[in-house]
């Protein structure tokens, strides 16, 4: 992996026959901050490289996928709700994603003219440096409350129970997904110990989709608040920067942080899958908190 040039590099003026393509795709998708920090990535580098956010729907993502290969993109990130079907979508896997069981990069290549898809998961590796950085966390030897079991909620099960979380708490609105990722967890280490009521926790994870639009509900309420007793309330939500949730977590005196810092760490381990160079991240950083923040 190259070294971030030092000296200030000059941009591209515009897009242009050159210009190599990465897209964010979900549905919705209108919310993502992810071009903002990739395109200041790629202009900071003095790459020609766009990164492009398209709203697909589900059931039409394979065939998405498949034409975007096609049509000479290097790969796409996939957010809600399409990590799960990206995952079953590609035809080769990484450790992290075959762990995972979800898929959130793709890198695209052609052979003899056929889309041919590589699935990686960078979620984990962007939870755990977003919990380092915002609250000194590691999850060895913890207790993790994780609200949500979908993909998102299910990577970040997984990567706490490889880091040696001892125990995991796991809510969903449907407790049969909250039971087959402890099924998950337990094949993979049979020694933490998953719960799926709620009891008191080290750290909670906010890992539903409620909260991106301002007509959501709050997934979470001061009666189940007060059963976890969570220190630390991560919400992976970073847009609104601000979620019901996130309040009410910060009203019961718990350390809150948004997913401004998860996106961050795995939006940079994303782009050196993508283009082997190592990625400006302080860069990144900035551009993240002008979109969301204005700042």
């Amino acid at each position: 992996m190259r070294e971030v040039q030092s000296a200030p590099v000059k941009p591209p003026s515009s897009i242009n026959g050159q210009t190599r393509f990465v897209a964010v795709l979900g549905h919705p998708i209108a919310h993502t901050a992810s071009p903002a920090m990739h395109n200041a990535a790629f202009d900071a580098l003095g790459m020609n490289w766009r990164y492009l956010a398209l709203d697909v729907d589900p059931a039409r993502l394979g065939p998405a996928l498949r034409g975007l290969a096609l049509c000479g993109f290097v790969g796409v990130n996939c957010t809600i709700p399409h990590k799960r079907i990206a995952f079953r979508e590609a035809d080769c896997l990484d450790s992290s994603a075959r762990i995972a069981e979800a898929a959130n990069t793709l890198v695209f290549r052609l052979r003899r003219g056929t889309p041919f898809l590589h699935g990686y998961s960078t979620d984990g590796y962007g939870i755990l440096a977003a919990l380092r950085e915002e609250f000194g966390f590691h999850p060895k030897g913890r207790a993790v409350a994780i609200l949500g079991c979908g993909g998102a909620g299910q990577s970040a099960a997984i990567q706490f129970a490889l880091a040696g979380a001892k125990r995991l708490i796991l809510l969903n609105r449907t407790r049969a997904k909250a039971l087959a990722v402890a099924r998950r967890v337990r094949a993979l280490r049979p020694r933490v110990e998953c719960l799926l009521d709620p009891t008191p926790c080290d750290l909670l994870v906010q890992g539903t989709s409620l909260g991106l639009r301002k007509d959501d509900r709050c997934p979470l309420d001061a009666s189940l608040l007060a059963k976890l007793d969570p220190c630390c309330f991560l919400e992976m939500i970073y847009r609104p920067a601000e979620t019901p949730a996130l309040r009410l977590a910060r009203r019961r005196g718990c350390r809150v942080a948004n997913g401004l810092s998860m996106l961050l760490h795995q939006g940079a381990r994303a782009f050196e899958i993508w283009t082997n160079r190592r990625a400006p991240v302080e860069t990144m950083r900035r551009a993240l908190r002008r979109e969301v923040y204005g700042r």
